[in-house]
């Protein structure tokens, strides 16, 4: 052989050599972009660059087919892919993160569209909860209703049940209406109970005062009786109570006014020379009298008795000649000048002002006059 028909030779079979070692190469390549792309299926992240995989698969395909036909063709295919695919599961999972990103802030954007929506929601039914609220006057009512009303507004803002503004007026109007309606018992219970608490104490008071008045025993035990009758009869106390309280009232008038009439008798008395004894009462069933005695050092006598509804009685005795009537003078006019003691509706009894003798019987002038 020629030495230039060797060296082709060795040219050819070098090639086919060279061919047979890229093409085993380029089918390794191959394989890897292969597992590549299943380890890509197998951690589900293949939906994030589906394109890209989709595009892969047929260059992979065009790489298998140039693998029987031209290797060198095949390996620079694959070096183009290489590239390409290596980059592949980063870009999905970086795709993959962005995505799980974009759906929390989907989740997010779509709670606070909710949450603002519920707060618009809320904002209306509160609204409509503070009208019915504050147009609940009745306090008593309302703090009876409190529990209610806060299991009501559970329902509404804590477990949002579906209510509307109008529903929340109508249940709280219910609760409104059945709270008042139960207040208004209780309210009229407490008043009858206050008023009966009330009428007792002043029974009690008006017993007392009758009691401190030292009114006359018949009196005192009538009023008693009738004020004691009256507690009885709920339905008409408050007006007999007023009937009562004008009769002790008046009682007690009449004995204020007496002991006045007494202090005045005495003074006057003391003013024209008496001298006065302490003044002493008589009280029974039938009659209450304050007897007033009072004496000069001559013997001369004077005896006043004042009755309960005004009457007085008084006599002047032992008296000679016209000395009676001189005391007298001294003593009434004295009454009304000075202590604004009205003595009218006079009645004389017997008297003898002519007899002026001193060896006859004495003078005893006995008058019967009213307030």
């Amino acid at each position: 052989m020629s030495a230039i028909h060797e060296r082709r030779y060795r040219l050819q079979r070098e090639r086919e050599i060279a061919q047979t070692r890229v093409r085993e190469t380029t089918a390794q390549y191959l394989q890897r972009y292969e597992q590549i792309l299943h380890d890509l299926s197998v951690q589900d992240l293949q939906q994030y660059v589906t394109a890209d995989v989709e595009e892969l698969k047929t260059q992979l395909r065009q790489l298998g087919s140039e693998l029987q036909s031209d290797a060198f063709r095949a390996r620079e295919l694959s070096l183009q892919i290489g590239q390409r695919i290596h980059a592949l599961p980063r870009l999905a999972r970086q795709a993959r993160d962005i995505a799980i990103e974009n759906e929390r802030l989907e989740v997010l954007e779509r709670e606070h569209q909710a949450q603002q929506q519920l707060r618009k929601e809320h904002e209306t039914l509160e609204q409509a909860w503070q009208f019915v609220w504050s147009s609940w006057t009745d306090k008593w009512a309302r703090n009876l209703a409190l529990n209610e009303l806060a299991e009501l507004r559970k329902r509404i803002f804590v477990e949002n049940s579906p209510f509307t503004a109008q529903q929340i007026q109508q249940e709280m109007a219910k609760i409104q209406q059945s709270t008042e309606q139960h207040v208004a018992i209780k309210r009229q219970q407490v008043e009858q109970d206050a008023q009966q608490e009330a009428l007792q104490t002043l029974a009690n008071q008006l017993m007392q005062d009758i009691e401190a008045a030292n009114l006359p025993v018949a009196q005192t035990e009538q009023l008693t009786q009738q004020i004691t009758a009256a507690l009885q009869q709920p339905e008409t106390l408050t007006a007999q109570f007023q009937v009562l309280a004008q009769q002790a009232d008046q009682a007690m008038v009449d004995e204020s006014v007496r002991r006045e009439m007494v202090k005045a008798v005495c003074q006057s008395l003391k003013h024209a020379g008496f001298t006065v004894l302490s003044p002493t009462r008589s009280k029974d069933e039938h009659q209450d009298v304050v007897l007033i005695q009072a004496k000069r050092p001559s013997g001369n006598q004077a005896r006043f008795k004042i009755e309960l509804d005004g009457k007085v009685r008084y006599e002047f005795d032992n008296y000679k000649g016209q000395a009676c009537k001189e005391d007298m003078q001294q003593v009434l006019p004295r009454l009304a000048d000075v202590y604004g003691v009205n003595l009218s509706d006079e009645r004389v009894l017997w008297s003898n002002p002519d007899d002026e003798h001193e060896d006859m019987k004495p003078i005893t002038p006995h008058n019967t006059r009213h307030r």
